[in-house]
């Protein structure tokens, strides 16, 4: 990763529990996005 810019404070982790929580939904929901979309198309 590239290195922090001093300016930025995540004191609480709260961004990087976003990220995560977001690439997890992602991945999870990607298939069955597509899925769904066969399903109805």
């Amino acid at each position: 990763m590239a290195e922090q810019d001093p300016n930025f404070k995540d004191d609480s982790g709260l961004l990087t529990l976003f990220l995560g929580v977001v690439v997890l939904v992602g991945m999870a929901g990607l298939p069955a996005t597509i899925g769904w979309v066969q399903y109805v198309g």
